[in-house]
């Protein structure tokens, strides 16, 4: 959905949420986006407006429906975002789109996820029981505290985090060669599911540039350092849209910067 229709745009930014998140978790972003690029939410299955509809059962099943929906709105440029698993989702679309030989994302933002082909370092959590698997989400700070302490509308939304870190967790990465279009890559220095090094190891995945952007925070960085984000996916704008513009200056709360 567009938060903002914007027929004049010259690009689009796609953005996929994280598990258990729908679309509207990038809601506010286009106030601060430029006013040639139009934001895109991507609603996935099972959430928000679509919550009737059923979970998809892996990354490839997300994939297969989102890549239909986003090849129909790829009459402009477009550079795709996701967080979490949404930026494993979007490094498989990239793939998928490459593949297809179509039209593809100009430019791949992934946040708060280790390079596909790094093992994980975490124990799944999608078979846990009911309370400890909750106890598990509250421990990734990306819930809200008012509706962890809502046991009725959890119990709602269960089902639909079990689905998400399913799929996650059910994830095997399959070398097909590398990403071609630049890739940028967020993390932060406190997620301990992510280490520095599994951020690093996306430079070996891409055949173009890959910078690589820390800040002080766990898993949900992004919320947090929510502007010095945005600021950062401009930058990236800025690059495909204004060729020979200087860089902006780090924005605040970045740790590390730079070519990987």
């Amino acid at each position: 959905m567009a938060f903002k229709p914007n027929p004049q745009a010259r690009m689009r930014l796609f953005c996929i949420p994280y598990a258990g998140a729908g679309a509207s978790a990038y809601r506010d972003w286009h106030a601060s986006i430029r006013d040639d690029v139009e934001v895109v939410g991507i609603q996935m299955p099972g959430r928000e407006n679509r919550f009737s509809e059923p979970h998809p059962g892996s990354i490839d099943d997300i994939v297969g429906q989102l890549g239909e929906v986003i090849a129909q709105h790829a009459d402009k440029p477009f550079v795709l975002f996701g967080h979490s698993l949404g930026a494993l989702v979007a490094y498989e679309l990239t793939r998928a789109f490459q593949q297809l030989r179509g039209p593809a994302p100009r430019h791949l933002i992934v946040s708060g996820t280790r390079a596909p082909r790094c093992p994980r370092r975490d124990e799944p959590i999608h078979q846990l029981d009911d309370d400890t698997f909750l106890e598990r989400i509250k421990s990734f700070n990306g819930t809200p505290p008012s509706l962890l302490q809502d046991m009725e509308l959890m119990k709602l939304f269960t089902p639909l985090l079990r689905a998400d870190f399913r799929a996650a967790e059910s994830y095997r990465y399959v070398d097909r060669g590398p990403v071609v279009c630049p890739v940028t890559v967020l993390g932060g220095d406190g997620d301990d599911g992510v280490p520095l090094d599994d951020l690093r190891a996306w430079s070996s995945m891409c055949r173009s540039s890959c910078d690589m952007h820390v800040f002080r925070g766990d898993h949900f960085f992004i919320h947090e350092h929510k502007a010095a984000v945005i600021e950062i996916v401009n930058g990236v704008f800025d690059g495909l849209l204004s060729k020979g513009r200087a860089p902006s200056p780090a924005p605040r709360g970045m740790l590390e910067e730079g070519l990987m």
